[in-house]
């Protein structure tokens, strides 16, 4: 059903056209777009098929034998790990009339343009972090032992981000090139780590003075060589999907290093909203040049480069459901 200006099972169009209107459309609210900052990102030339394959060496062990003069060692034969992905397409769209295009109060087409760009944008980001959050390498809170196990009060706090810090510098899980690793954490998340105290204590003896320092800012910033980056797309498991702990959200905290994941696009069809004037579609579809239609779409795919990279932490929150 396209959007009509004169009422209809469109709830847009019934109502366009009663009373007074302010003539600005209010802002929409967005989620804070993050996962895709820390991305290897390629893009596959024309021609160049759907799929795309990473490669690297993996580490050679290091030799602690002397050799025996005379002798040859025993052949190394180093090993290439590859990492694939399938790029797909993704996108949304509607349509509306000729005479909301000219008669309507509100600019439709605009604020429609607006609003599938920021629409593909999130569509992107959650697609990225979920291939992010698929990692093999986690960390339950506390005393659970998987994602069943995950109850009330078994929250992110400061000991199970030294432990998840220490298992990347254990498997040596190179920094980012401002010398931190990346936690990205749920408002909720955020709330908990706030009260903790001996997160609470560092920001408030060892901190800067002044505007700048978290407890001031409220921004939970960096600590322990971690940069915290906080946003609502940070996924959050419902307890409505049988995840057999009761009655707790699990949250998944990613904390990750410097090439963990990547993403491609395709260099001929890069993201794009669309638009298609009344009458384009022909005679057959449009004969009256009534109709015209509006939407977006993107290639996309992601994958873990190197899963050793990453932990991923699930655990409660106070503000979720325990």
């Amino acid at each position: 059903m396209p959007i009509s200006i004169r009422g209809g099972a469109n709830a847009l169009g019934t109502t366009e056209d009663r009373g007074f209107w302010i003539r600005t459309m209010l802002d929409r609210r967005t989620p804070l777009l993050v996962h895709s900052r820390y991305t290897n990102k390629e893009f596959i030339p024309s021609n160049g098929g759907m799929n795309v394959t990473w490669r690297r060496f993996d580490t050679i062990a290091a030799s602690t034998t002397a050799l025996t003069e005379g002798t040859f060692a025993a052949e190394v034969i180093p090993t290439i790990v590859t990492t694939t992905a399938t790029v797909n397409q993704y996108g949304q769209w509607f349509r509306s009339t000729d005479v909301v295009k000219t008669q309507s109060f509100d600019d439709v087409k605009s604020e429609g343009t607006k609003a599938l760009g920021e629409t593909m944008a999130n569509s992107a980001d959650q697609l990225t972090r979920n291939g992010m959050n698929g990692g093999t390498t986690v960390q339950y809170a506390s005393t659970s032992g998987s994602r069943g196990g995950v109850a009330s009060g078994l929250r992110l706090n400061a000991a199970e981000l030294r432990e998840a810090i220490a298992t990347l510098k254990g498997a040596n899980a190179p920094k980012f090139d401002d010398g931190s690793y990346v936690a990205i954490i749920h408002p909720d998340t955020e709330q908990d780590l706030f009260n903790d105290s001996a997160i609470v204590n560092a920001f408030q003896y060892a901190g800067v003075r002044g505007g700048g320092n978290p407890l001031s800012s409220g921004a939970l910033g960096r600590y322990l060589g971690v940069e915290f980056v906080t946003t609502s797309n940070s996924q959050v498991v419902a307890t409505g999907l049988s995840l057999g702990n009761g009655q707790t959200d699990v949250y998944l905290t990613i904390l990750f290093g410097k090439g963990y994941a990547g993403e491609i696009g395709l260099s001929a069809m890069t993201s794009q909203v669309i638009y298609h004037e009344p009458g384009s579609s022909g005679a057959l579809s449009d004969p009256l040049s009534q109709v015209w239609s509006l939407g977006y779409k993107f290639a996309h795919a992601v994958a873990r480069l190197d899963e050793n990279r990453c932990v991923r932490i699930e655990h409660s929150s106070s503000l979720g459901n325990e």
